[in-house]
């Protein structure tokens, strides 16, 4: 048996398990993501999120994508694994100093919603307006990092169906020509206007498909949108598992200091048996 507890994040979820005394090495948390995050054949979740002890900070958090990678960084998964630190007594403040393998995050947990300030985001190369082309689909697009790499486009016109953002989406982040550790692929509308906020759609590198929310993703689009005079520094991002407000403050040498606010919902503990961790096909 192996408990897990968990949470998600504007719907993006997680099983959240508890590291504290390392008994669970890389490969074998990795299997778990594999085996665990499986839906409608185990307990189903877009990836694993692992507290572990931290010589710095209050914790440092792993993030294990559903195919097995490590990531270096989740905003929602952040949200969440900060309030279930609060909860667990793993940190005895609300507000806390965790590491993840994207740099240090401060967070505030108040209730069921987090404010994360996230490590500064590099725009002195920001690439903006860049061409490509995926079969029929053009595209310009800016990418840049928030702990991990994103692709932001903004549409022209919004593709016909989820299946079709799929398609692209994949497409896209194969692109190992132009995104040689791949991409998280940021599909960007305005809402109305660009002064009412942003809708974003992410196909995600490691889940491998498109997800409700995507926190770096929310902050990656309201980076770039600030960066390209279309919004101010005070973004809402609106995916389709709920809202992320991205506050962004000048920061100094060409970086960008950003705050990311949204939900962290508690769901469930939930002890997996042997069969749920059996070997997936």
């Amino acid at each position: 048996m192996i408990l897990c507890t968990k949470m998600n994040g504007n719907g993006n979820d997680f099983l959240i398990i508890d590291n504290m005394d390392l008994r669970y090495d890389k490969e074998t948390l990795s299997g778990y993501a594999q085996a665990l995050c499986r839906r409608r054949e185990s307990l189903g979740a877009d990836g694993i999120l692992v507290a572990e002890p931290s010589e710095v900070c209050d914790f440092k958090m792993r993030l294990f994508n559903r195919d097995g990678s490590e990531g270096e960084m989740c905003g929602n998964g952040a949200r969440c694994i900060a309030r279930y630190a609060f909860l667990k007594g793993i940190a005895n403040d609300p507000a806390m100093v965790f590491e993840t393998l994207g740099g240090s995050v401060e967070a505030v947990v108040k209730g069921s919603r987090v404010v994360l300030k996230l490590a500064p985001v590099d725009v002195s190369g920001l690439l903006l307006n860049a061409g490509a082309s995926v079969g029929d689909y053009d595209f310009s697009y800016a990418f840049l990092t928030v702990g991990v790499p994103h692709t932001v486009i903004f549409e022209k016109e919004k593709l016909e169906s989820e299946d079709r953002y799929r398609e692209i989406g994949r497409s896209i982040r194969m692109r190992t020509d132009l995104f040689p550790e791949g991409s998280n692929i940021n599909f960007v509308s305005q809402r109305g206007s660009f002064d009412k906020g942003l809708e974003v759609i992410t196909y995600e590198r490691g889940v491998e498909d498109l997800t409700l929310s995507c926190g770096t993703g929310s902050t990656a689009s309201a980076v770039a949108a600030f960066k390209a005079g279309l919004t101010g520094p005070v973004v809402d991002v609106y995916n389709p598992g709920g809202l992320n407000r991205v506050s962004l403050l000048e920061g100094p040498s060409e970086t960008l200091l950003p705050e990311l606010e949204g939900g962290a919902s508690y769901i469930a503990e939930i002890e997996a048996s042997e069969e749920a961790l059996e070997k997936y096909n």
